[in-house]
């Protein structure tokens, strides 16, 4: 706001609102999408086809700007009521992720809802962020309809996945090792999905949106900068993932609850609490203290979780199912939460509290 506009929503405008929708969202997390419902249903059924419906929040949010209702590439305004983008957009992004669920799983591969789904799914989610964020679509971003260039986008990403799973996964060691899904390629699918669940952590990092706002990357143009957090983001995801490995760090806490945190910190601090307490700050020194604020977040983030979270995983424990709390915790960062979070801000405009900043507010080079 700030240009002389009548208040829209109710609640406090800015940091305080975004306050208000985390806590409250965060609540509904653990209440609805963690506590009402069983562990198996959580671990066998939502966990896996949870990572398509991500998928497709990122085509229409990343790659389709919202398209046709909501902000930047819908026709929604400050004269406008926020209640049709509410239904409208929640309705496309219901019947692109149910048509997308029911083609694989009916049509093509015709794939079981198992954890098939969790691992091409993660590899697709890690396409969806690195394409839509990091790439913005390029080079159709700008120069087509929305959903031209959301269509042509998640074809990019389906092939990508598709070739990744195809050429470079095996199945070993898991309970699919040797079926006809197995390719037996180089990678493990369990080392590959935690490495991709860190290569997103770090592309959230260094990316022109979140955290370093593009540090140290920004004078290198589009695509030099992309290519640059690209490959940057990939050396230390394995670093990272490798490096934990090697030190004896549980492999589900890696990448469960440390890169999964960090991740939703990033969105979080970013975008909905806009760079809170350090935008008098600019470009490397902003970027620095945003990342250094991020780490003890996500620090205490994980600290609460295994509280909150310990009940649950002790009845998943005892179902004896495939998971533990760190599962449980990538399971509440990404699906619900980062989930609710999104689709409030992007397509419900956060009604009916204030609204929602753009992404990317304040500009790295501008402090306020």
């Amino acid at each position: 706001m700030g240009n002389g506009q009548s208040k829209i929503g109710i609640g406090p405008e800015g940091r305080p609102g975004a306050l208000i929708q985390f806590i409250v969202l965060a609540i509904l997390a653990v209440v609805i999408f963690v506590y009402g419902f069983s562990p198996a249903t959580i671990i066998l059924t939502f966990l896996p086809a949870s990572l398509l419906m991500l998928v497709s929040l990122g085509s229409l949010a990343l790659m389709g700007d919202n398209f046709p209702l909501a902000p930047p590439g819908g026709n929604w305004n400050p004269t406008k009521s926020r209640v049709p983008a509410v239904v409208g957009m929640t309705a496309i992004f219901v019947a692109f992720t149910g048509l997308f669920l029911a083609f694989m799983h009916y049509v093509f591969p015709k794939w079981p809802i198992s954890p098939l789904f969790l691992w091409w799914g993660a590899i697709a989610f890690w396409a969806t962020l690195l394409y839509g964020i990091n790439w913005n679509c390029w080079p159709f971003k700008g120069k087509m309809h929305p959903w031209a260039t959301m269509g042509i986008g998640f074809a990019i990403v389906i092939v990508i996945t598709s070739l990744v799973w195809t050429y470079l996964t095996n199945l070993a060691g898991t309970p699919l090792a040797d079926s006809p899904f197995d390719h037996k390629g180089p990678l493990n699918v369990n080392w590959l999905t935690g490495f991709i669940v860190w290569a997103i952590a770090w592309f959230f990092i260094f990316n022109p949106v979140f955290i370093t706002q593009g540090w140290p990357f920004t004078k290198w143009g589009h695509p030099g900068s992309a290519l640059g957090q690209t490959v940057l983001s990939l050396i230390l995801a394995y670093i990272c993932w490798s490096g934990s490995l090697a030190m004896g760090v549980s492999p589900s806490f890696s990448f469960g609850a440390v890169a999964s945190s960090l991740i939703l910190w990033a969105l979080v601090y970013s975008w909905h609490f806009q760079f809170w307490g350090i935008t008098k700050l600019t470009g490397l020194s902003r970027a620095i203290a945003a990342f250094v604020i991020q780490c003890i977040l996500a620090a205490i983030w994980i600290a609460i979780c295994n509280v909150i979270l310990r009940p649950f995983a002790d009845s998943i424990a005892a179902a004896k199912l495939p998971a533990d709390i760190n599962i449980l915790m990538i399971y509440l960062n990404l699906v619900p939460l980062a989930t609710l979070l999104l689709v409030h801000n992007a397509f419900w405009l956060r009604w009916p509290l204030t609204l929602p900043n753009p992404p990317g507010t304040p500009p790295a080079n501008q402090s306020v």
